[in-house]
């Protein structure tokens, strides 16, 4: 008689009780990378400070928010957390439910595959319209934007892209890496 395969699946209530850093996945946890290093904090500073100035500038300001290391909610069994993520729906509990207008992952060893692979896959089949990739590596920018039939398409990063009707965002990639 084969062994039974036990998988666990766990639900954002079991995820509240958890300590220490973890995503979930579709039910199955995922042990979050070590804290990041000096090089991703600072590419993270300048981002967040460009995502910060534009979209205060915008004709609404506040409509649309840029958030640093949140947690989005996904689904009852998926909560992943986005290096940033620009919301322009103010969440009405503690984390973002709905899903982020932009999400933007800066690339390091431990979490190379999951963001280029994984997570890619995941903001497309949960309609992020925008990704944004920095690479530290080699100094680059991927800016992926949702196609109508699920799949993203690269975008030149440092052109305009409307997240929300009257919020342009325009990134400038080559400060981000200073």
């Amino acid at each position: 008689m084969a062994a039974v395969f036990y998988k666990p699946n766990y639900c954002i209530e079991d995820y509240l009780l958890w300590e220490g850093d973890w995503e979930l996945w579709d039910g199955i946890p995922v042990a979050m990378s070590p804290a990041p290093n000096f090089f991703h904090q600072a590419i993270a500073g300048n981002l967040f400070f460009q995502l910060k100035t534009v979209l205060h500038k915008e004709p609404f300001p506040g409509k649309c928010v840029a958030i640093y290391e949140s947690d989005w909610h996904v689904d009852a069994t998926t909560v992943v957390r986005p290096d940033f993520m620009v919301v322009c729906e103010k969440p009405t509990g503690q984390w973002v439910e709905r899903r982020p207008e932009f999400a933007a992952a800066i690339l390091s060893p431990s979490t190379r595959q999951k963001d280029l692979v994984a997570k890619r896959d995941l903001y497309a089949a949960n309609g992020v319209p925008f990704y944004l990739i920095l690479d530290p590596e080699d100094r680059s920018a991927l800016l992926l934007s949702l196609d109508p039939d699920g799949a993203y398409r690269e975008l030149p990063p440092e052109d305009p892209f409307e997240i929300h009707p009257g919020c342009v965002l325009q990134l400038e990639v080559a400060p981000l890496f200073v």
